[in-house]
């Protein structure tokens, strides 16, 4: 009887720090959450930098105008420019908006901080996103790093430093790479096939499918 007792409550200990540990990672997630909430719209003016090997693609001035509660457009006026279109898709506040299962991913070091990693699963069957891992500073709680796997756009990875706009959740700078295999040439861009054939001397075949793309902004009109 007494040995009974004992393991129902090691097994109600191990329970507890199972649920407290829940508890912990839904309370980081949520510091998150409300500093985005907190913005209604806004918008944002910066410089897009977009590298892949095969296209000449020019830097361009761009605009980003958000609006509760997942709407992102991004455009520019001067000029041709490349944007990947499921960045629209897995902006954070989209990503927030969905209904998922929470995972605990522990803890892992970026850039030489610590941030807590956490794994979500969209509930929905119909979601483009197939999972999304986000690494949160709990200091500040701002996401610095993400990874966005979908059914369609393959993976996708940002990177986001943080400035003068860091107590609403925004970046002053934002980094993301996608796969660029299957993107139609927008009109008016070039192939580059001297900086193809030279960059593929360095480079294997995942990585010239590779594009990068780089944000930064100037200024932010919050709501």
């Amino acid at each position: 009887m007494i040995h009974i007792k004992s393991t129902v409550f090691i097994a109600l200990l191990f329970l507890s720090s199972i649920s407290a540990q829940s508890q912990d990672i839904n309370s980081v997630l949520q510091r998150v959450k409300e500093k985005l909430e907190k913005i209604n719209k806004y918008e944002a003016v910066g410089t897009l930098k977009t590298s892949i090997a095969y296209l000449k693609i020019p830097v361009a001035k761009v605009t980003v105008l958000f609006k509760k509660p997942n709407e992102l457009s991004i455009t520019s006026k001067n000029g041709v420019t490349f944007i990947p279109k499921g960045v629209r898709a897995i902006s954070l506040q989209n990503i927030l908006s969905n209904e998922y299962t929470i995972i605990d991913g522990g803890k892992e070091t970026v850039n030489n901080k610590t941030l807590r990693v956490v794994r979500l699963l969209p509930t929905s069957q119909e979601n483009n996103i197939v999972l999304s891992t986000l690494y949160i500073n709990e200091t500040d709680y701002v996401v610095e790093k993400s990874s966005t796997t979908t059914k369609e756009e393959g993976t996708y990875e940002m990177k986001m430093e943080y400035g003068k706009y860091k107590k609403y959740g925004l970046p002053d700078k934002l980094v993301f790479t996608f796969n660029a295999k299957d993107y139609k040439i927008p009109k008016g861009l070039t192939l580059d096939f001297d900086n193809a054939t030279s960059k593929n001397q360095k480079m294997d075949k995942n990585s010239m499918n590779k594009g990068k793309a780089e944000i930064q902004f100037d200024n932010y009109t919050i709501n």
